[in-house]
């Protein structure tokens, strides 16, 4: 009852299911987790690597498609230049103002596949002027007669102003529309004539729609260092995919993508990566629990059956099991229960056999009652009849017998109570031999009078002593016991000064005398049960001069002495 109080006062311990969900858990989900981190590392660094050169290629793509358009500006130049009626047209000879017109669409294939962005026409019209100032347009959408006179002034104004700066081409915005002017050359690299063209801004933003499809983007066309056309954000910093490109009429095209666009692409990919190692971790989970379950639900059969054997359920069998190991404990347990069941009938059957036996021997003798009862007429009867010393002898056998024959279920007696039977038998032995032997009980403390000891534990290494120590001397002889505590320790002497032995001879005084030493090892035994290993055990002695036996014990005594000296 007093280990199970201690057992539940002990932390709570985790169980092997517990710790084994535990560790197998940590283990599979600290892998798994440094195996996600890993591949994530490496698949991020090779997305972003693959991402940013898509980015790249979709900057790279959009700046050439408009590139590509203003060189289809730059090649129907020379078409223009290399027709037979345009030149008759800018050398100012007869010609044709319709076909003029037409051939002039065609050469500058306005309406090819060529000139559109994607719904929305590149180049819008274009105008013809000759030396005279004579003017050949074609337009890809009609326009109304008003809508048409404001495009002719405005093209008379940009004419004015690209003869004045007297320079090969430029590019001009008015009205949000861009009009990129050049000279027209002949072979002989002679100025016929100029040129001009509208370009449609919806087109160039159809372009750009692939960049505009960034979440943080930027563009822009120079021309003649100046800016034409630009949208998004400024085109500068460091966190940027860049991209540009120089075209001809010294057109510049340049395109940005902020990088952040990369996490933004990734992102998605990141949180179905991150998804699926979460289910792996759960699921990793699950089955660590599971195998803790399986590997778990075996011992603690077993332990139950460990516990209710403890419980003195002696005929408690372990089940078979499909596990080799745990097949063997049940094996091993099995036997080991069938055996201590088996040691356990025989003991009792001994102990009931040897009380029965005992329990006919004292009925076939005179009742213990009896025999005091006749002590005690005999003692009476010495005392009236004056005889002290007889009275005295009957007493102190009569005390003897009670104390060494008929207390047996007491163990542990105070050391006052054995120092009054050493004392009735010294008496007596002193009476037998006519005072041969002289004794001596010495113990200085009363406190150490209410320790407990064994029963008989000093009464018969004083019969040794007589028996084997002063009998066998010529002479008298005289038998020391002396008590004395220190350190919490009982110390128990007990010497004589009679034949002695020496200790070289002790195996074989034993081996020759058999039973004459039955008290010495009946107490050293005694002493083991009770104490175990916590006890002191040691005979000396030299021939001629005597034997010391010296005992040494845990001090112990009742609870109510032990407050009573705490008080005191």
């Amino acid at each position: 009852m007093i280990q199970r109080q201690k057992m539940g006062k002990e932390k709570k311990r985790k169980t092997l299911s517990q710790e084994f969900t535990l560790l197998t858990v940590v283990t599979s989900v600290g892998t798994l987790f440094l195996l996600g981190v890993v591949l994530i590392s490496v698949f991020s660094f090779l997305f972003l690597q693959n991402a940013k050169e898509d980015m790249q290629y979709v900057l790279d793509s959009t700046n050439e498609q408009i590139q590509s358009h203003i060189q289809f500006i730059s090649d129907g130049a020379v078409s223009i230049r290399h027709n037979p009626l345009l030149e008759a047209f800018l050398k100012n000879e007869s010609y044709d103002q319709e076909n003029g017109e037409k051939q002039l669409g065609y050469m500058m294939e306005l309406f090819s596949a060529g000139n559109l962005a994607e719904q929305t026409p590149f180049v819008e019209s274009v105008h013809l002027f000759n030396k005279v100032g004579k003017e050949l347009d074609r337009r890809y959408y009609p326009l109304t007669v008003l809508a048409a006179k404001e495009e002719k002034e405005i093209c008379q104004h940009i004419l004015t102003e690209f003869y004045e700066e007297n320079c090969r081409y430029q590019s001009y915005i008015r009205n949000g529309k861009w009009y990129l002017c050049f000279t027209i050359y002949d072979e002989s690299m002679n100025n016929v004539g100029i040129c001009m063209v509208q370009i449609e801004r919806e087109a160039i933003k159809e372009i750009f729609s692939a960049v505009e499809g960034y979440q943080d983007w930027g563009w822009e066309i120079k021309g003649n260092d100046e800016i034409l056309f630009s949208d998004g954000r400024k085109i500068e910093g460091d966190n940027l995919v860049y991209s540009s490109a120089d075209g001809e009429f010294d057109i510049q095209i340049s395109s940005v993508v902020g990088k952040e666009n990369l996490y933004v692409v990734l992102r998605p990919t990141l949180f179905a990566f991150l998804f699926i190692l979460l289910l792996a971790l759960v699921l990793a989970a699950a089955l660590a629990f599971v195998s803790g379950y399986r590997l778990s639900k075996p011992l603690k059969k077993v332990r139950e059956s460990m516990h209710e054997f403890g419980e003195e359920q002696f005929d408690i069998r372990m089940d078979d099991f499909q596990i080799q190991e745990f097949h063997d404990i049940s094996v091993v347990f099995n036997e080991m229960a069938d055996k201590i069941q088996h040691l356990i009938l025989e003991v009792y059957e001994k102990e009931l056999t040897a009380t029965r036996l005992q329990v006919k021997y004292l009925q076939a003798q005179i009742t213990p009652h009896f025999q005091f009862n006749i002590l005690s007429m005999l003692s009476l009867k010495a005392k009236l009849a004056g005889n002290e010393e007889l009275y005295q002898c009957l007493r102190a056998f009569s005390e003897l017998v009670r104390g060494k024959i008929f207390r047996k279920k007491e163990i542990m007696i105070p050391v006052a109570e054995e120092l009054e039977l050493v004392e009735f038998y010294l008496y007596l032995q002193n009476s037998r031999f006519q005072d041969k032997i002289t004794y001596e009980i010495i113990c200085p403390e009363e406190k150490v009078k209410e320790n407990l000891i064994p029963r008989l534990l000093i009464e018969p290494l004083v019969e040794n002593a007589v028996s084997h120590g002063l009998e066998p001397k010529q002479g008298s002889g005289k038998v020391q016991v002396i008590l004395y505590e220190q350190n919490k320790r009982l110390h128990i002497i007990v010497e004589d000064d009679g034949v002695g032995f020496e200790e070289e001879d002790m195996e074989t005084v034993r081996e020759k005398e058999g039973h004459t030493h039955t008290g010495l090892e009946n107490t050293k035994r005694l002493l083991y049960i009770l104490y175990g290993e916590n006890h002191t055990w040691k005979v000396t002695g030299k021939k001629g001069e005597g034997t010391t036996v010296e005992i040494v014990i845990p001090s112990e005594r009742r609870a109510d002495d032990v407050e009573r000296d705490g008080s005191r």
